[in-house]
């Protein structure tokens, strides 16, 4: 395994959870808008999760299903520790956007990984 190429989801993952830590503001937005920051969020780290899988040129579908299951998780665990965040709370419906995400990220990555060879880092 090239550790290497992990550090960029790894990064955007604590960039995640860092930014869940937060005291949330009470700022009004449009109905829905923090399901696709939720989305977008996760849309990004399994992008970027499965492109450094795939790059390992050993990636099997299991490890894909795999790396799949380790992406919900972690958004629901993501979720859950939010409940002892002022102003947060574990919303069951930010664990099925912070989902969703991660689906369409990993699907993304194995599109983009199969029409552009990762490069060495």
């Amino acid at each position: 395994m090239n550790v290497r190429r992990w550090g960029a989801p790894l990064r955007w993952a604590a960039v995640i959870v860092v930014v869940s830590s937060l005291p949330m503001p009470a700022v009004q937005t449009p109905p829905g808008t923090d399901k696709g920051i939720h989305a977008f969020l996760y849309l990004v780290l399994g992008i970027l999760a499965a492109r450094a899988l795939i790059s390992e040129r050993t990636a099997r579908v299991w490890q894909l299903l795999v790396l799949l299951l380790v992406l919900v998780a972690f958004g629901g665990l993501d979720e859950l520790h939010q409940r002892w965040i002022p102003g947060r709370t574990a919303d069951p419906k930010d664990w099925v956007a912070d989902s969703a995400g991660s689906v369409a990220g990993v699907v993304a990555g194995l599109f983009s990984a199969r029409r552009r060879p990762a490069r060495a880092l």
